[in-house]
C-alpha cells in the first residue's frame, strides 16, 4: 500500500489520489470472496467498501482507514520505497493511516472463513479525502449501508479516543488599491490593512477562546496559518489573502462559530472604515467528535485496546478524523489504530510493524465483542 501512490490532489498539481488505492482494495476484497461495492464521490476518486455477513446478524460494525496521504515533500518519490529497519517501516502514509488499513484488511481475511463466530455484520471501507474536506466519510453515511458503531483508523497509539476537535477555515481578503510605489500616497495598502486586520481580529477571540475548555481537550484555538498579497515589488498591493484555522471543541457549534467569527469582523470594519474585508463562506467545516465516556461501545473497546498497549481509559486528541463524519448521524464512534501521530505527516513517516500486528488481531477481536452482552 505505501508503494501505491494516493496523494490527495489539493496538495499537488497531478497527484493520482485514491484511485489506484481503490483498485488494490477491490482486488484484495475479491480475494476474500467478498463483493466491493466502489462509489465516486468525486470523477476518479471513490469510496470502496465490502461487507462480511454474520448469520443472522442484524447489526453492523464499520471499521474505517482513508486512502490518501499527504504531499510526498519534501523527501519527493523516495516516499514510495517503503523501507522496513529496525522493525518499522517507513514511507508516506505508512503510519497516516495505511498501517490501519492493513491491519483492518488483515483483520477480516481472519475473519471472513469464521464468520460464525461473529454476532454482527462488519463493513470494512477505504474511504476518499480525509487529508483535505473529509467528503468520503459524508458520502458514505448519506448512502452506504446503515452501520450501528464505527471504528475510524488513525495513528492513535493503540489508545481509544472518543474525543477530538473539530474545524473551520477561511480564506479572509483585505481589499486596497494599486498604485505605483513611487506614489503610495494614491494607492490603498492591503497588506498594511492586513496587518490591522489580524491584531484586531486576535485581540477579539483569542481572549475567548482561552476560556473555552474541554475535559480531554485543549482550549479552542484560532491561527493564522496561511498570507498572500501583492503583485510586484514597485506596486502597491490591491489584495492580501490570508487562511485561518480555527479548532473548535466538540461543543461549539459550526454555525454559532461562524456567526461569532462574522460578527467580529463586522466590528473590525466599524470601528476602523479604512479597512475593508471580504469573507466568503468557510472552504472547511468540520465539526467534533464527543462520544460519551460511558457509552456501551467505548466500554466495549476500552480494555480490548488496553490488551494490545493502548490506554486504560478513553483519550481526547487535538487532532480531526473523519470520525464526526459517521458519528454526526448518530452513530456510535470512536477512533483507533496503529502508529504515532507524531510521525504522521513527517519527512520521515514511519509504524512499528509489530504495532500493525497487534491492530489486527484487536480489531478482529472488536468485532467479535460487538455488540457486546
Amino acid at each position: 500500500m505505501v508503494a501505491i501512490e494516493s496523494v490527495n490532489p489539493f496538495y499537488a498539481d497531478g497527484a493520482r489520489g485514491e484511485v489506484a488505492m481503490a483498485d488494490y482494495l477491490e482486488a484484495s476484497f475479491r480475494a476474500l470472496g467478498l463483493m466491493p461495492s466502489r462509489r465516486d464521490v468525486l470523477p476518479g476518486r471513490p469510496n470502496v467498501w465490502a461487507k462480511l455477513d454474520a448469520p443472522g446478524a442484524i447489526q453492523t460494525l464499520l471499521l474505517e482507514a482513508h486512502m490518501d496521504t499527504v504531499t510526498l515533500e519534501p523527501a519527493g518519490t523516495t516516499m514510495l520505497d517503503p523501507r522496513i529497519d529496525g522493525g518499522r517501516m517507513y514511507g508516506r502514509g505508512s503510519c497516516d493511516t495505511k498501517a490501519s488499513l492493513a491491519a483492518m484488511l488483515t483483520a477480516v481475511e481472519a475473519l471472513a472463513p469464521r464468520r460464525d463466530s461473529l454476532r454482527a455484520n462488519l463493513v470494512v471501507m477505504g474511504s476518499m479525502d480525509e487529508e483535505y474536506l473529509m467528503r468520503g466519510i459524508l458520502d458514505f453515511a448519506a448512502h452506504g449501508p446503515e452501520v450501528h458503531a464505527a471504528v475510524i483508523g488513525e495513528p492513535t497509539s493503540m489508545s481509544v479516543v472518543r474525543a477530538h476537535k473539530g474545524l473551520v477555515r477561511w480564506r479572509v481578503a483585505t481589499l486596497g488599491r494599486s498604485a505605483h510605489t513611487s506614489r503610495p500616497e494614491v494607492g490603498d495598502n492591503a497588506i498594511y490593512q492586513m496587518v490591522g486586520a489580524i491584531a484586531r481580529l486576535r485581540s477579539a477571540i483569542e481572549p475567548r477562546l482561552a476560556t473555552r475548555t474541554h475535559a480531554l481537550l485543549s482550549n479552542a484555538t484560532l491561527t493564522v496559518s496561511m498570507i498572500e498579497g501583492g503583485l510586484g515589488a514597485n506596486i502597491v498591493p490591491d489584495r492580501c489573502e490570508i487562511t485561518i484555522d480555527r479548532r473548535t471543541l466538540p461543543q461549539e457549534e459550526p454555525d454559532e462559530v461562524i456567526a461569532e467569527f462574522r460578527a467580529v469582523i463586522e466590528r473590525i470594519m466599524r470601528d476602523d472604515p479604512s479597512i475593508k474585508i471580504d469573507v466568503p463562506e468557510p472552504f472547511a467545516n468540520i465539526a467534533g467528535l464527543d462520544t460519551p465516556a460511558d457509552a456501551p461501545f467505548v466500554r466495549l473497546t476500552t480494555p480490548i485496546a488496553h490488551e494490545f498497549g493502548g490506554s486504560p481509559m478513553a483519550v481526547g486528541v487535538p487532532y480531526g478524523t473523519n470520525a464526526p463524519g459517521i458519528a454526526r448521524r448518530g452513530v456510535p464512534t470512536i477512533v483507533l489504530g496503529p502508529g504515532d501521530i507524531a510521525q504522521a505527516h513527517s519527512a520521515n513517516e514511519w509504524v512499528e510493524l509489530a504495532q500493525v500486528e497487534r491492530a489486527a488481531e484487536m480489531y478482529a477481536r472488536i468485532a467479535q465483542a460487538f455488540p457486546g452482552r
